[in-house]
């Protein structure tokens, strides 16, 4: 008797501590574009211009607040072989152009290489569930380091590298 296999093929992500801000003092939309692209420039290689470049092109294109109190931005990227993502927990929530009443405090960013659109859309919609569940985001707020952040973040669809 075969079993079925329905699982999709899991995903290689870099995320690491270095990629984590936690108890963040960021006041504006811009000035967490500017940090995710500093904590991915040092991670990634990649020119801190060039990744808040695809970030603010993407966030004119229309918000990437979901709701919650939760932003995920993201962009694709040149000259990267795997996505990565960075997470920040801001002390105060701000207006990220919010799609409903609640300011922003936490912000999972993406970003991808730029030929990789199923696994970007994938990785999105997974980042969005785990984000989606009340005590994931309970968690994240009171996360007090790295390692708890990545705890939370954990998926069956990912493996950090």
């Amino acid at each position: 008797q075969q079993k079925e296999e329905l699982r999709i093929e899991m995903i290689n992500i870099k995320l690491d501590d270095s990629q984590i801000s936690i108890n963040d003092d960021c006041r504006s939309k811009k000035s967490i574009l500017e940090r995710l692209s500093l904590l991915l420039s040092k991670s990634s290689g990649i020119s801190t211009d060039e990744i808040f470049a695809g970030l603010y092109e993407r966030e004119k294109l229309g918000s990437t607040s979901v709701g919650n109190g939760v932003a995920i931005p993201h962009a694709r990227i040149k000259g990267i072989n795997h996505p990565f993502v960075s997470v920040i927990i801001l002390d105060n929530p701000i207006d990220f152009d919010n799609i409903d009443s609640l300011d922003v405090d936490i912000v999972v960013c993406l970003i991808v290489p730029t030929e990789e659109t199923e696994n970007h859309l994938t990785l999105l919609a997974c980042l969005s569930e785990i984000l989606d569940n009340i005590s994931n985001r309970k968690k994240l707020r009171s996360a007090r380091n790295s390692e708890e952040i990545l705890h939370c973040l954990e998926s069956t669809d990912l493996i950090f590298i």
